[in-house]
C-alpha cells in the first residue's frame, strides 16, 4: 500500500465508490487524477449488500470473509494500475445498504470529496429517481461528484462540438477558444469575460 510521509499530510481526502459489478474504472480514474494534483489521500470503497451474505452466522460469515477476500483483491489490482503521484490509497470492504455506508465512510476519514458512477445510459433520469448516486447527493456529509462514461449517448439538446474550435483550442493553448467563423457569431446567445481581463478584452457578447 502506498503511504504518505508523516511530514506531508494530505491536502485532500477522496473516496471513490466502486461498483465492481459496473466495473467503474471511470470513477477510480478520476478520484486518482482528483487526489494527485492535491497530494491528496484516496480511498476506494466497495459494498456488499447485506443480502449477498445473510445473517453473518455460521456458514454466512465464511460466504462473507470470502466475499471480502475476493472484493479486497479486485481493488487491489484496480490500485495498482493507478498512477504512482496518489501516494497513500486505502481500500475499504463494507457490508450493508451502499448510499448509507459510502456515507459513512466519508464522514469516518473526514472527506473532501466523493466519486461515484452512474451507469444511467439515457440519461440522469435513473439517477434523479432514487439511486444510489441520487442519495449520496442528498445525504453525504461532504461534495458528491457524478462520473459518466464518455460513451454514452449526447443529450439531443446539446450541439455537437464544433471541429474548428477544437482545432483552435488545442492549437492555441487554450488561449483562443472560439473559431473564426463563431468569434463572430455563436450558435448559443452569451456573454462571456475572462478575470482579470487577458489580451486587452472585455466582456464577448454572441447573439
Amino acid at each position: 500500500m502506498k503511504t504518505l510521509a508523516h511530514n506531508e499530510p494530505p491536502q485532500s481526502v477522496v473516496v471513490a465508490a466502486i461498483d465492481l459489478v459496473q466495473k467503474d474504472e471511470n470513477v477510480l480514474q478520476a478520484a486518482a487524477k482528483l487526489a494527485s494534483t492535491t497530494n491528496g489521500e484516496l480511498h476506494v470503497v466497495h459494498v456488499i449488500p447485506h443480502d449477498a451474505v445473510g445473517s453473518l452466522r455460521g456458514d454466512d460469515a465464511l460466504r462473507f470473509s470470502n466475499l471480502a477476500d475476493d472484493v479486497r483483491a479486485k481493488l487491489e489490482q484496480l490500485a495498482a494500475e493507478l498512477p504512482m503521484a496518489v501516494k497513500r490509497i486505502v481500500l475499504h470492504v463494507r457490508l450493508g445498504r451502499a448510499d448509507v455506508e459510502i456515507a459513512q465512510l466519508a464522514s469516518d476519514v473526514a472527506a473532501d470529496l466523493l466519486v461515484v458512477g452512474t451507469h444511467d445510459h439515457t440519461g440522469l433520469e435513473r439517477l434523479l429517481l432514487g439511486s444510489v448516486g441520487a442519495s449520496l447527493i442528498r445525504n453525504a456529509p461532504c461534495p458528491v461528484l457524478v462520473c459518466r462514461p464518455k460513451s454514452v449517448p449526447q443529450w439531443e439538446q446539446i450541439l455537437p462540438p464544433c471541429a474548428d474550435c477544437r482545432a483552435v483550442q488545442q492549437s492555441t493553448a487554450r488561449k483562443t477558444l472560439w473559431c473564426e467563423r463563431h468569434a463572430q457569431h455563436h450558435p448559443r446567445a452569451h456573454t462571456y469575460s475572462e478575470v482579470p481581463a487577458s489580451f486587452g478584452l472585455g466582456s464577448q457578447t454572441f447573439r
